[in-house]
């Protein structure tokens, strides 16, 4: 597997490239790592959602999400809903919108076959590293470390944002264990408000059965985000094309990465997918350790996980389990 990392551009700035034999993946070290764009060369496919903008939107660090540029992929870190860090000695602590590391500057090093970048947090006394390789030509691996040097335990949500192009034919796949979701939506959606419970993938709303599993607009201004319930017993997920077979598999340490999440809705008139496993559910942080449903890198140690992201062309919907399952 040949492969080749070059300083490149997105629109107007500066970028990281790297190149395998299928997929060609842009970086921005400046704006929080976003990885802005995910190329396949085969199917001349862009997976990343992206803004019609001719020139990219920087953001400041504590500032709304939605007022930047919010194509890409983006690290979402300690927390991904504004709220106030609960317990001592960081009590009172306000997090910003999606987090800290979004919006500021990586340092990065260029390897002979990956990325390195690492970020150091503002509020909090954190180092959130990570690693970008191939695995295969299909295959992209992301390698996290967050270190906690203080004498305190830290309690944090990651969750990678990743919003994926989607259309009607998009299929969102959760492995079989899954057969309960819970809605954390702030807006009128048919999942309804913050904890109502649903069958996945089928429920009954109003009387009528809906399939939350097919991802396209089914109701006027749809908007949802909601969570497997409880934790993950497997550590994959999928999105599937029905037309063209096109399948995107992530697959993550279900020890190290319990939760899963999702967020689907609207940018700037196009629909986007985004598949969350995360290391704490619920959106806010403070009510994720309240609810219990958080992780915690302890005083003086790290917590390590990974993310693979496939990309692939898979006929049956049976057959996606195999996918990017890469441990």
């Amino acid at each position: 597997m040949g492969v080749k990392i070059y300083q490149s551009f997105y629109k107007n700035i500066e970028c990281l490239a790297m190149e395998s034999e299928q997929l060609l993946v842009k970086i921005i070290p400046e704006s929080g790592s976003k990885i802005q764009s995910i190329y396949d060369k085969r199917l001349k496919k862009e997976y990343r959602y992206q803004s019609q903008n001719k020139k990219y939107t920087w953001s400041a660090y504590d500032t709304n999400f939605g007022v930047g540029d919010t194509s890409g992929f983006d690290e979402v870190f300690p927390s991904i809903e504004e709220c106030f860090y609960p317990l001592m000695p960081w009590k009172g602590t306000r997090i910003p919108d999606h987090g800290e590391v979004w919006a500021i500057p990586w340092n990065y090093e260029i390897k002979e076959n990956h990325i390195y970048l690492e970020v150091n947090g503002t509020r909090f006394p954190y180092k959130l590293e990570k690693r970008i390789e191939f695995l295969r030509d299909n295959c992209l691996r992301i390698t996290y470390k967050v270190k906690n040097p203080s004498c305190f335990d830290f309690n944090f949500s990651w969750v990678p944002h990743p919003l994926f192009n989607s259309d009607p034919y998009t299929r969102i796949i959760f492995p079989k264990s899954v057969k309960k979701v819970m809605s954390t939506c702030s807006v009128d959606n048919k999942l309804g408000k913050f904890g109502e419970i649903h069958e996945w993938p089928v429920t009954e709303v109003d009387g009528d059965l809906y399939d939350i599993s097919k991802v396209y607009p089914k109701y006027a201004g749809k908007c949802e985000k909601y969570y497997a319930a409880g934790k993950m017993d497997e550590g994959w997920c999928a999105l599937h094309n029905t037309l063209s077979g096109s399948t995107v598999g992530i697959s993550y340490p279900v020890d190290k990465v319990p939760y899963l999440g999702v967020w689907e809705g609207i940018m700037n008139g196009v629909y986007v997918t985004a598949l969350e496993p995360c290391t704490a559910a619920l959106d806010y942080l403070d009510t994720a350790i309240q609810w219990n449903q958080v992780s915690v890198v302890k005083a003086g140690s790290e917590y390590e996980w990974y993310l693979n992201l496939t990309f692939d062309t898979v006929k049956e919907i049976n057959g996606i389990d195999e996918i990017g399952l890469i441990k």
